[in-house]
């Protein structure tokens, strides 16, 4: 970098320079080009706002609330400094703040697409769901191809109980996104809700030809061969849940059953014994 440059040039070239690390994935090194382009200029929103993301990405939420709260001090009218906080308070849980951010970041920009689906995110969480799917209909008025909003309003049907409105909803994702195995595990939900079992059952297979890593989807398909009652089979799926997440307790507590249905009464005591022990665990590991 040259000596002569400018105070917002030298500023700028820092910024630059985390822009290039955290393409790079070196957040840390992102990190400390920020830092100095802050030090170099206090009121350097953009940068304030990219440190943001850095912390967030780093699991720090509450630090990129500080650099958020900065970046809109010093630009009130910065929607994706808006956008970005809320995204970090639905992370700590605080879904009503994260509304706020929202409704501020879509006051600034209507047409704001993430920020909307964003929305509709929060209040799905707080169970708003009627305000939750006026979102995504408008996130998927201004992007008709958004395969985010259509899921998530398909979840949202879901959770409403209104089926095949969900699976329309999953359609328009998987004929976007063939590849998007997510889409067939959700889909394979609403067929299961639909008793429409081995539909459901071959939306769990593609789910799983796509994405092997998912331990839900073994779950959801153990869950219902163990309603078939071919319990072998489903302690199968749940082997293969437990394998990629050793602490799954309810994959743990589906084997238990499905071993007593078998007749397999140690097996199933040990892992009865295992949910427990996870849930004494989980009661008492501290929260952020």
């Amino acid at each position: 970098m040259a000596t002569n440059q400018s105070k917002p040039q030298r500023a700028g070239f820092y910024y630059n320079l985390g822009i290039a690390y955290y393409a790079l994935g070196q957040l840390e090194s992102a990190l400390e080009s920020y830092d100095e382009a802050v030090r170099i200029n206090l009121e350097y929103h953009e940068a304030y706002h990219n440190r943001g993301n850095v912390y967030h990405d780093l699991g720090q939420n509450l630090r990129a609330i500080e650099d958020y709260d900065l970046a809109i001090h010093y630009n009130p009218e910065y929607s994706a400094a808006y956008n970005n906080r809320g995204i970090a308070y639905y992370d700590l849980g605080e879904h009503w703040r994260a509304v706020n951010d929202y409704d501020e970041a879509i006051r600034i920009n209507p047409e704001y697409v993430v920020a909307h689906n964003n929305r509709g995110n929060a209040y799905l969480a707080v169970g708003e769901h009627g305000r939750a799917i006026e979102d995504y209909d408008e996130a998927i008025a201004l992007d008709p191809e958004n395969v985010a909003a259509f899921s998530n309003r398909g979840t949202a049907y879901h959770a409403l109980g209104e089926n095949e409105r969900a699976i329309e909803d999953y359609d328009e994702v998987i004929r976007i996104n063939p590849e998007y195995a997510a889409a067939y595990n959700n889909r394979g939900n609403a067929y299961n809700d639909l008793e429409q079992y081995q539909r459901a059952i071959d939306e769990y297979d593609e789910a799983i030809r796509l994405d092997p890593s998912d331990p839900d989807v073994y779950t959801n398909r153990g869950n219902i061969l163990a309603g078939m009652e071919e319990y072998e089979r489903a302690v199968e799926d749940y082997d293969q849940a437990i394998r990629i997440n050793p602490n799954y307790s309810e994959a743990y507590h589906n084997r238990g059953i499905a071993f007593h249905r078998l007749g397999h009464y140690e097996e199933s005591e040990r892992d009865l014994a295992k949910v427990a022990e996870l849930r004494s665990q989980s009661a008492n590991t501290p929260t952020e």
